[in-house]
């Protein structure tokens, strides 16, 4: 939180300001003539302008006079070696649109530079590396979406970042709807969707790790900007990101007070309201407010139970009556509908000069629909049971309307100390949870093997300590502990007509881990930096549980089908402990154009399958996932154009996955080695800038290339099918590309577009995967149009899917997940 002082010191100080600065230039030919300070050795690095300046007027033993808030949000370029002041103060501004004039020997006055050449894409500034950055300068592959951008594509979750950044996607094979497994760049396609497993992409929010997949429900709105970090993290991030990292980054209070408040009504009666506002409460306080609301959108049409209404199974040809008929709902149109709340509470309070907290509290309510998935058409399924009755992809057959219960709330704080000069102190800590009552059959058919009714309650502590010297100089570095506890509780009802009986799954998994990280940034020459981290990590988990079969009907067969006994119970612990690094080489070969090479390691924790347990195999822990990456970068930007373009190979072993049991269930295993490797680029470009008109356009493109390498399993026929097979939720290629306009009608008044085009490559959904669970490739085409007004309002229409294309994200056997048809909305915003 930037300092805040009264407005009557602020006047003076404005006032003595104005005066030094009237004086001074007025002086300023004359002083000029008297000589130049003499060439200094310096070692400033990239950073914010107002933390270079001070450290270059240190070093180059100067006076540089400047208003704050002239150089607030600005960075500043490198400077190294030895140079006049003068001339590498010059080189230190370039690009910020700000000049020095020399008003004496050793003084200069920094002001604003007249037709200044600037860059003329937005500055995109980053925290990937646990300090603020350009993204130009960050040595990893990493895509930023604002939040104004997110907000005007309709990102409200992390799933929604599918088809929006290349090499991203979400595989919902095994556990339904709700249970949605993110990947990046194929990694984390197979993870377990059971809410006490190790995503491979860490999700973070405010800085806060989020310990399961069930946090992925959470919502995202008032948000300054999502970071998206490809491929393994294990330095700065630790365990689990082994895919990669989603940080997302919500707003503040700001100096003044401001807000805004939105509407928007779409196809299927949807309706989305949005309001924030956020300033000053004291001189050294501030608040920000923010909630969202969501409604309707469902585009399933329900047709009830169909030809299955009131069907029984039979046991050797006899209808077993004891055994409820199937229920006919009836018909429902417009199924799938959301019905969500959530709200955030943002405190920030300056407890010292060189001190603040940051206080966030958060919750929301879900109690939407539950998506459901349809069935091919009979003539394409020879299962008579569970035959779909029409080839719609849009009408499903059910016995039920199933709707989820979620709820997430809780609260982080982070406090910040500069403890002196280059040196500072930040501790996050947080605290959160979540209850889910979830139901579903994941088979988009009346008669599906089994039913599931899931209730479950997560809850998790976590605290991270940093010292950094981050501000520039000839190293940088940080150094940091990590603690997390997290306790999952989830108890899983099942109908199950393949073994004819309900039973119930009852889990309790307690799990903590501990890390130690150190990385340092040393700038070997003025163009040429070497990085080095390491990251020590400790890992328990403790996992109990029992089935027990209820037999309701008398005719179970759990006991044979599940190849187990009844009552079955277990009683496990885990422990494991990994050291991973990364080293990376960094060399600027202009001031526009750098590369980097990097070699690192990942750890993903090893644990316990949250599926239905039934052996003691099946009870037993799983192996902790490893992975070797090694990446190579470029990164090009002038004034109009900024060129990222990535390369990686990763190599994985003790791959952990879902996959087919020997008792003919899925459940989590260590499978093999497998291989991720591919190309990525992303370019944004300004095609045309004039007084009244800018046309931008971006790309980004991922080119995958996965491959299961080794297999381990008891079936000798899967292991020949699998080996060679890509690994699930990764597209052999995805992008996106958007051409952005903006017009001046007339002063106040603008008119923006932007049409934008996404492609999905085919993708599996599973290990050893069928044409079943193969997933085609499709492309989507959306649009949209703002118009501001003078007024401070905002109107705006969208239409996404415009070309009204009939795609699968997901193919499930005979069930099928479809994507949503063209679907247009109108909204307002107010801003204050």
């Amino acid at each position: 939180m930037t300092n805040r002082v009264s407005h009557a010191a602020g006047l003076r100080r404005g006032l003595m300001a104005c005066c030094a600065i009237a004086v001074l230039s007025a002086a300023a030919p004359a002083l000029a003539q008297e000589g130049a300070a003499p060439p200094v050795a310096f070692t400033v690095s990239a950073q914010p302008l107002e933390l270079a300046l001070p450290a270059f007027a240190k070093q180059a033993d100067v006076q540089l006079l400047y208003a704050s808030g002239l150089v607030k949000g600005k960075r500043a370029n490198a400077v190294v070696g030895t140079r006049a002041p003068a001339e590498a103060l010059r080189d230190l501004l370039a690009g910020s649109g700000l000049k020095a004039t020399a008003t004496g020997p050793r003084t200069f006055l920094i002001s604003v530079q007249e037709n200044p050449v600037v860059s003329e894409l937005d500055e995109v500034v980053v925290t990937a590396q646990k300090r603020v950055a350009r993204i130009e300068d960050v040595p990893l592959a990493v895509t930023v979406v604002d939040g104004a951008d997110a907000q005007r594509r309709g990102i409200t979750s992390v799933t929604d970042l599918v088809d929006q950044v290349a090499g991203v996607s979400v595989n919902y094979a095994f556990g339904g709807t709700n249970y949605g497994l993110i990947s990046i760049r194929g990694i984390g396609g197979a993870d377990d969707y059971k809410p006490n497993g190790n995503p491979s992409v860490a999700m973070h929010v405010d800085g806060v790790y989020q310990t399961s997949n069930a946090y992925l429900g959470m919502p995202l709105f008032d948000l300054d900007r999502i970071e998206v970090l490809k491929g393994p993290q294990g330095t700065l991030y630790g365990r689990n990101t082994t895919a990669g990292v989603i940080n997302a980054i919500t707003r503040g209070p700001t100096k003044t007070v401001e807000g805004s408040g939105r509407i928007e009504y779409g196809s299927y009666d949807y309706t989305e309201m949005e309001a924030s506002v956020g300033g000053p409460i004291s001189d050294t306080a501030g608040v920000r407010l923010a909630v969202l609301a969501q409604s309707g959108g469902g585009f399933m049409d329900g047709a009830g139970a169909g030809l299955l209404a009131g069907f029984r199974p039979s046991v050797r040809g006899v209808v077993q009556t004891q055994v409820p008929a199937l229920a006919d709902p009836g018909r429902r149109k417009g199924f799938g509908d959301k019905d969500l709340f959530a709200g955030r509470a943002t405190f920030d309070v300056q407890m010292a000069e060189q001190s603040d907290l940051t206080i966030k509290l958060f919750g929301s309510r879900d109690r939407g629909d539950t998506r459901q998935y349809d069935r091919i058409a009979r003539s394409l399924d020879a299962t008579v049971a569970n035959a779909g009755e029409n080839a719609d992809p849009f009408e499903f057959y059910s016995t039920g309307y199933p709707t989820h219960s979620i709820d997430i709330y809780g609260g982080s704080a982070t406090f910040s100390h500069k403890v002196r000069e280059n040196l500072n102190f930040t501790a996050v800590g947080g605290w959160q949870g979540s209850k889910r009552s979830v139901k579903g059959n994941g088979d988009g058919s009346p008669y599906p093997a089994s039913y599931f009714d899931a209730d479950e309650k997560l809850s998790q502590s976590s605290l991270e300590l940093r010292l950094a010297d981050d501000t520039g100089g000839k190293v940088d570095w940080i150094v940091g502990a990590f603690y997390v506890t997290d306790d999952v509780k989830f108890d899983t009802n099942w109908i199950s007509y393949s073994a004819l009986t309900m039973y119930d799954n009852l889990h309790r998994q307690e799990r903590k881990s501990f890390a130690l990280f150190g990385q340092a940034d040393y700038h070997l020459t003025e163009r040429l930096q070497v990085s080095g981290g390491l990251r020590y990590t400790r890992d328990d988990a403790h996992y109990v549980g029992r089935n027990v079969d209820h037999n309701p009907w008398g005719i179970s067969t759990f006991t044979t089908t599940f190849a187990t006994t009844n009552p079955f119970a277990w009683d496990e612990k885990f422990e494991d402990d990994n050291v991973s690094g990364r080293l990376t080489v960094k060399y600027d070969v202009t001031p526009s154009l750098n590369v980097f090479v990097s070699a690192g390691t990942g750890y993903r924790g090893g644990g316990f399958d949250g599926t239905s347990i039934f052996t003691v195999a099946e009870t037993k822990p799983f192996a902790s996932e490893t992975v070797r990456a090694y990446e190579a970068g470029l990164r090009w930007t002038t004034p109009r154009l900024r060129l990222s373009l990535d390369a990686f190979d990763y190599r994985f072993s003790e791959l952990q996955a879902t996959t087919r049991l020997a008792n003919d269930t899925n459940g989590r295993a260590n499978v093999g080695k497998a291989s991720s490797k591919g190309i990525e680029v992303a370019l944004s470009a300004q095609l045309l800038r004039t007084e009244r008109q800018q046309l931008t356009f971006d790309v980004n493109a991922a080119w995958l290339d996965t491959e299961v390498l080794s297999f381990t399993s008891n079936r000798v026929a899967e292991v020949l099918q699998t080996v060679g097979d890509p690994l699930p939720g990764a597209p052999d290629v995805s992008a996106t590309a958007s051409l952005n306009h903006s017009v001046v009608l007339q002063p106040g008044w603008e008119l923006r577009s932007r049409l934008g085009v996404t492609h999905h490559g085919e993708e599996s959904n599973r290990l050893n995967a069928t044409p079943g669970n193969t997933a085609k490739a499709y492309t989507l085409v959306n649009a949209r149009l703002d118009l501001a007004t003078p007024s401070n309002w905002t109107l705006y229409a969208y239409g996404r899917n415009i070309t009204d294309e009939v795609y699968f994200p997901e193919l499930n056997g005979a069930a099928r997940l479809v994507g949503a048809p063209a679907t247009y909305g109108v909204g307002a915003r107010f801003d204050f």
